[in-house]
């Protein structure tokens, strides 16, 4: 907006400089080149002079803003920063029905927002204004608020319609056929008050009860460059309807509109809490992956084919304490994926499966690799790997899946991704849901993790093989989990 003395702005006036307004604003949402369209840069300059010039027909005003704009203290408690503790990453400022303020602190609060302010006083400052669109209001309230504050800002502005209803009266020698103006007009305003509970208790006694009324919220977010609309809207039955009904659209409106600029600003849902859940994992992450990467690079061997040898801590021989220390920080990375089973392959995933189940507390189910006598009725998946060769098969019980389970894969090794996703056709013929793989060591030179990619879940590795030429492990040099998240 146009730089102006404090002074010099009249009340309910809106100062703003028209060419700068919106011409360079968005453009990654035009299909056309506009900066090349000399014809669509002028219509829209036109079209902001328009908006503009209809802005300041408008009077409405505000107590609390005036007050705020000639406080020596308001630019210190505008420019503020937002309180990181409570998780907020920016402050805007609003300008809403009071009594829906805690519906939109509430919805925003998961993106990161916070309120400094909320300016929700405004009166007519002339009849005209009770015939301004509802868009030129919110428009009017969200530049003004923004024009005192310097912070994006929220407004709103609800209107209220009841459509016509024609009723005829009886033909009697005295009326003729005589209607009833008030009962067969509609009915109009740009604001919900207590004026609309008195119109509509004075009209249910001439109207059908089904005679419809509408509620409808515009809210328009503006900060100083960018300008979005959005809506609420509500239909109602006349015998239904009083200004108590106004709430369901606001709450819609403030949904709609949260969406729309999480899309545009590429918020984070619920950002603060996560970033919270990275910084309190990223010590015992770090800790626990650089001691398998010691084990790995101390014990581990190359065999033929590039087979990789760990049975000196995790096979043959298992180091318990650093199995359940990996199997501790897998489960924390899967906890809010909410599994109710662990599925993994008998016997080498075991050794990670059950700590881990512990961790979560929840049974694990391990696919077999020959059929047992006890196993009458079983899912069999087909499946080929380096270690144990072609055309070999995993089986697991039908009586230990079932279509309502929550499925963890766990498993040692994630190399061409074989056996994992014979596991994952098992979950799926047996009608579960898949939620995640967890695997202890992952080579990333091969294409496990790219084989996978199609069933649309999280895996996690603690350490990732970068290479094994020349007889070497080389591993992937990592900051842990928590940074890369």
């Amino acid at each position: 907006g146009q730089v102006v003395d404090e002074d010099d702005i009249e009340p309910g006036v809106i100062k703003i400089d028209p060419v700068k307004a919106r011409s360079e604003l968005a453009k990654e949402f035009l299909i056309e080149d506009f900066d090349n369209n000399v014809e669509e840069q002028q219509h829209a300059a036109e079209e902001e002079i328009q908006h503009l010039n209809q802005l300041k027909k408008i009077k409405l005003q505000s107590t609390r803003l005036e007050k705020a704009r000639k406080s020596p203290n308001a630019k210190a408690f505008f420019s503020r920063a937002p309180n990181e503790i409570e998780g907020f990453e920016r402050m805007w400022a609003s300008a809403i029905d009071n009594a829906c303020l805690p519906n939109l602190n509430g919805s925003f609060r998961n993106l990161g927002v916070e309120f400094a302010d909320n300016f929700g006083d405004w009166e007519n400052g002339c009849d005209e204004d009770a015939f301004q669109t509802i868009e030129d209001i919110a428009s009017y309230k969200a530049r003004k608020v923004y024009e005192v504050t310097g912070l994006p800002t929220i407004a709103s502005r609800t209107s209220f319609e009841i459509e016509p209803a024609r009723v005829m009266d009886k033909m009697t020698p005295m009326n003729r056929g005589f209607q009833n103006n008030r009962v067969t007009s509609g009915y109009r305003f740009n604001d919900v008050a207590d004026h609309v509970d008195y119109l509509v208790e004075a009209l249910k006694l001439f109207s059908e009860p089904t005679r419809v009324t509408r509620f409808r919220s515009c809210f328009c977010f503006y900060d100083g460059e960018m300008e979005i609309f959005d809506y609420g809207e509500l239909d109602c039955d006349i015998y239904f309807c009083n200004s108590m009904r106004t709430y369901i659209p606001m709450s819609s409106g403030i949904s709609e509109i949260g969406k729309t600029l999480q899309l545009t600003y590429g918020f984070e849902f619920q950002g603060w809490l996560r970033k919270r859940v990275r910084e309190a994992m990223q010590g015992s992450d770090d800790k626990v992956s650089r001691k398998l990467r010691d084990r790995v690079l101390k014990d581990g061997r190359v065999l033929p084919n590039d087979i990789i040898d760990v049975s000196a801590f995790m096979d043959s021989l298992v180091d318990v304490n650093l199995m359940d220390e990996c199997a501790k920080e897998l489960s924390k990375r899967f906890e809010t994926n909410k599994p109710t089973k662990i599925l993994t392959v008998a016997t080498t995933g075991l050794v990670l499966a059950i700590p881990m189940a512990r961790y979560l507390q929840i049974p694990v189910v391990y696919a077999r690799k020959e059929r047992s006598v006890v196993m009458s009725d079983a899912y069999i998946a087909g499946y080929s790997s380096k270690t144990v060769g072609k055309n070999r098969e995993l089986l697991v019980s039908k009586k230990h899946l079932h279509d309502d389970d929550r499925i963890l894969i766990v498993d040692d090794f994630l190399s061409s991704g074989a056996s994992q996703e014979a596991l994952l056709r098992i979950v799926s013929d047996s009608g579960a849901k898949a939620v995640g793989v967890g695997i202890l060591l992952e080579k990333s030179y091969d294409a496990g993790r790219q084989s996978l990619s199609g069933y649309n879940i999280p895996i996690e590795s603690l350490v990732k093989v970068a290479s094994v030429s020349d007889g070497i492990i080389t591993l992937e040099e990592e900051e842990g989990y928590s940074a890369v998240r």
